[in-house]
């Protein structure tokens, strides 16, 4: 079996696990497959006045904006992009192997997205109290349903 046919069937099988585990868990697991795994800086700055923010945290927090966004609109742009052309290769009936490398771009591409998304939340409970965080949390939860 060829390399590229063992990876292609390798993806197949972990997307469909994936789907699959979504499906089972889409009651006891809130949750939107169209956003990020988690998205709790906009929230926060929305909720500023109610979960009662000192200016040290609103200063470090847009610190860590400032920081961070370049970065994560960057990651963005680039997911987009190589869905276009993994699209496009799909339609144009491409080599598997263009197909395969660019469904690896993406792959790559979305991982780093989530770590910069995990960075984003570690710095939140560093920042926040655990009762800030816990209504931050709650309030994020309370808008997937």
């Amino acid at each position: 079996m060829k390399a590229s046919t063992s990876l292609a069937r390798s993806l197949t099988l972990a997307l469909a696990l994936a789907a699959g585990a979504c499906l089972a868990q889409a009651k006891s697991v809130p949750g939107d497959a169209a956003i990020p795994v988690v998205e709790l800086m906009p929230l926060t700055m929305k909720h500023e006045a109610d979960l009662k923010l000192s200016a040290e945290q609103i200063k470090s927090l847009d610190d860590f904006r400032k920081q961070a966004m370049p970065g994560r609109v960057g990651v963005q742009k680039k997911i987009v992009e190589l869905r276009g052309q993994l699209r496009m290769a799909i339609l144009d009936n491409k080599p598997t192997a263009d197909r395969e490398a660019l469904m690896k771009q993406i792959a790559d591409a979305e991982v780093e997205h989530f770590k910069g998304r995990d960075r984003c939340v570690e710095h939140l409970r560093k920042t926040l109290s655990p009762e800030q965080f816990a209504e931050l949390t709650r309030l994020y939860l309370a808008g997937l349903r």
